[in-house]
């Protein structure tokens, strides 16, 4: 997957990919707005073989990168977690 920043400050940021569905997306943004140092958290998808995918985030403090990171981490835990379980009973 390709990220590319089209536009940063200290609170926002606009990430687009290049992916065309919600499969990554939503669960990113549901992790997201769990954090209370997040304003704004939504992505866009356009045309898929015309538009880019945008994430949009924006933070009440903190690096908007940050509460990605850890976002990510959190989605990656749950899923590692998933996994083990499965790999226990099956």
């Amino acid at each position: 997957m390709k990220l590319s920043i089209k536009d940063k400050s200290e609170k926002e940021i606009f990430i687009e990919m290049d992916i065309a569905d919600m499969t990554l997306l939503h669960p990113l943004v549901e992790e997201l707005v769990k954090d209370k140092n997040v304003d704004v958290a939504e992505y866009k998808i356009g045309h898929p073989e015309l538009d880019k995918t945008i994430l949009h985030v924006r933070t009440k403090s903190g690096k908007p990168e940050t509460v990605i990171k850890k976002a990510t981490k959190a989605i990656a835990d749950s899923f590692s977690d998933l996994r083990s379980g499965f790999e226990k009973e099956l």
